[in-house]
């Protein structure tokens, strides 16, 4: 019983590697066949088949912005910009959007008396950023200017200048707009 068990087990690994299914020919550690990336991150929906036998994943949908992060953003002159390239100062990427508000709230004294206009929205909201992440951004329809990010990096040490089209409408504060164009 034993023998022929293991000559099933090799019957199944010689038609594997046939059919052109992961092997251990795919240079996967230990020879475990490699997980697509989309499995592994635990991140993805049921697959599903349809009567065509078509089976597809669907990404669940990143998580919406709150209405206290949206409610902040209109009330520091936020407007929708769907459809628009601007720049960002993105001064912090976070994981989770309470950690995003927490460094919003940390960074708003650090300011001073002089307003800033960042605000916490989903990267997943532009293209031109990387998916998956909660971030702290102030925009601007021309790149802006050293003193501008150096004002950004008194809350925020590592801000860096991004641009991305708007792919969501949502309250975005766009610096130009609200100040006429004028530098800090």
């Amino acid at each position: 019983m034993k023998f022929s068990g293991l000559l099933l087990a090799a019957a199944m690994g010689v038609a594997l590697c046939l059919s052109g299914c992961p092997s251990f020919r795919d240079g996967s550690p230990d020879g475990i066949a490699a997980v697509p990336p989309l499995y592994a991150s635990g991140s993805y929906a049921a697959a599903s088949a349809d009567a065509a036998g078509d089976t597809s994943i669907e990404a669940p949908a990143p998580p919406a912005v709150s209405e206290k992060s949206t409610a902040y953003a209109q009330s520091i002159g936020g407007t929708d910009h769907k459809g628009e390239t601007l720049f960002f100062i993105i001064g912090a990427s976070l994981r989770t959007e309470a950690g995003a508000q927490k460094a919003i709230d940390r960074a708003i004294p650090l300011f001073g008396d002089m307003q800033s206009y960042f605000i916490v929205q989903r990267s997943d909201s532009f293209d031109g950023m990387k998916a998956g992440w909660w971030i702290v951004a102030e925009a601007y329809r021309k790149l802006p200017s050293p003193e501008n990010v150096e004002f950004a990096r008194r809350a925020f040490p590592d801000a860096y200048v991004k641009r991305a089209v708007v792919k969501v409408s949502a309250p975005i504060p766009v610096y130009e707009d609200l100040v006429g164009g004028q530098q800090r």
